[in-house]
């Protein structure tokens, strides 16, 4: 799931805007190291800039498109997800000693979330 979502993101990097690009750059390097907190959070600033810079593909979104890809639930689930690592809240998944299972699966999922939010800002 990561692989393909990393090559999806790759291929948006260069149509963001400089620093919504340098964070998904650092997040793309993240997941290939397996530093899976690092991608959840990274991912999470990544659409947080993308939907505020005043540069990149997204600048011409309407409202309606803005709103898809920052309301939608999946976008919720991965700004909750990071909320939860950099703001202690109790033992959460992957983040207690536990192993990185659940870590892995949610940085895959956290790409995914970018990717499609992403592309969802670059429709035509």
């Amino acid at each position: 799931m990561a692989g393909e979502a990393e090559r999806r993101l790759e291929r948006q990097c260069a149509d963001l805007g400089p620093h919504a690009a340098l964070l998904l750059a650092e997040a793309l390097a993240a997941s290939r190291s397996g530093q899976h907190a690092s991608v959840i959070i990274l991912s999470a600033a990544v659409l947080d800039v993308a939907l505020r810079e005043p540069a990149g593909f997204h600048a011409g979104a309407d409202g309606p498109t803005i709103a898809a890809a920052r309301d939608s639930r999946e976008a919720f689930w991965l700004r909750e997800r990071r909320n939860g690592i950099v703001h202690y809240e109790g033992g959460r998944g992957g983040l207690m000693g536990e192993g990185g299972g659940a870590l892995r699966h949610d940085a895959g999922r956290a790409l995914t979330v970018l990717a499609n939010a992403l592309e969802e800002l670059n429709r035509d």
